[in-house]
Parts: structure tokens; C-alpha cells; sequence
């Protein structure tokens, strides 16, 4: 199966790369595929321009915008990685939904509503947070989290999401220790969900 890696987070050493790295490790080893899209080292633009909006004019998608809807359109899989700030996505991934998953590629527009187009695609979900859990469920960030990556966007396309893992209080003085546990998760859940032997796609 091939697995598309979406890596938002601007330090090359962040422990979301570490996270990132680690995962794509663990499905190479038990023989899956692997694409890694790194918004901020190849310089996704984020902005959604106006010729870009369905409407009366003609519609015009940039390549740079295909080339990534072409990715998510090829894998069987889809694993998010990024940091909370202010309880939400870094504004980076926020304009990646907004440009490759568009109408047309991850919905349809139809009189009843939105129609999925990604249906039978998974996805697994990977964020980090300063704060930690009793924070997040008390100022109800963690709900708010939930809601706006399940309900509303990757539900409203199709996409089953298999699990939100969370690592809180992520602080820049995160011991070794305490990094070689997270990293033990990690592999939990990778060979939870992907230990067994690589389907086919199609």
C-alpha cells in the first residue's frame, strides 16, 4: 500500500519530524510504500487564490496544486503530522485542505449536499501540544480538535479516520527518555494498523 506522509511543522528537527521520520521507518519495514510531502521544506503555498474558487469563470489549478492532489489521489493512506497552535493546525496544513483537497478531487457538489470522492482511503492523524491533555479537555480545545479533522473535513470526504494519536507536553526540554517512549507509540500503532501483510490498492 502507499502511504502519503503530509509533515507540517517548520524546524527540521522538530519532534514532529522526529515523529514523521520514525513512522515512515517503521511502514518501510514492513514493506509498504512511502511518500513524504514536507510543506515547509519544499514550499507549499498555502493561499487559496480566486482562480482556484468554483464560480462562473474558468476554474485554474496550478500544477504545483495537481502534482499533490495526484499524490492524494494514488495513496491508500494518508498520515497527518503537525503541531497544535492555539488548538488548531498550523495555518500551512489549513491551506493545503483548502487547495488539494477541493471540489472535484475530495467532493462533489451536488444539490444534496457534498459527495466523497476518497472513500476507502484511511487516515491516521499525529499531533504534538505543549499543553497537556487536562488542559486541552478543559478549555474544550480537544473537542474542538476532533470535530473540525473528523467531522469536518476527512469525514465529509470519504476518508476513514483509524486513530488521533496525541503526544501533550512537548516542551523543548523533552528528556531522551521521554522521546524513546513517544517513539514506542508510535510503533505501536503502526504495526497495529499496518503490521499485516500490505494489501493491494485498487
Amino acid at each position: 500500500m502507499q502511504h502519503l506522509l503530509i509533515v507540517c511543522h517548520p524546524k527540521r528537527q522538530s519532534f514532529t519530524q522526529t515523529v514523521a521520520r520514525a513512522y515512515a521507518k517503521e511502514l518501510a519495514s514492513l514493506g509498504h510504500d512511502v511518500v513524504i510531502r514536507d510543506l515547509y521544506r519544499y514550499g507549499f503555498d498555502p493561499v487559496l487564490s480566486e482562480r482556484e474558487l468554483m464560480g462562473p469563470g474558468k476554474l485554474v489549478v496550478p500544477a504545483a496544486v495537481r502534482r499533490e492532489q495526484r499524490r492524494l489521489l494514488d495513496a491508500g493512506a494518508i498520515a497527518f503530522f503537525y503541531p497544535l497552535w492555539w488548538g488548531h493546525m498550523p495555518a500551512m496544513l489549513k491551506g493545503y485542505f483548502d487547495r488539494v483537497f477541493a471540489a472535484g478531487v475530495a467532493y462533489d457538489m451536488r444539490r444534496e449536499g457534498m459527495i466523497p470522492r476518497l472513500s476507502g482511503k484511511k487516515a491516521i492523524i499525529f499531533t504534538s501540544s505543549a499543553a497537556g491533555m487536562t488542559y486541552l479537555r478543559r478549555n474544550k480545545q480537544w473537542r474542538a480538535v476532533g470535530t473540525l479533522e473528523e467531522d469536518q473535513i476527512l469525514s465529509l470526504c470519504g476518508v476513514e479516520l483509524l486513530e488521533h494519536v496525541h503526544f501533550a507536553s512537548i516542551t523543548p526540554d523533552l528528556s531522551e527518555k521521554e522521546v524513546a517512549k513517544h517513539l514506542g507509540t508510535l510503533r505501536e500503532v503502526t504495526h497495529r494498523h499496518w503490521g499485516r501483510t500490505p494489501a493491494a490498492q485498487g
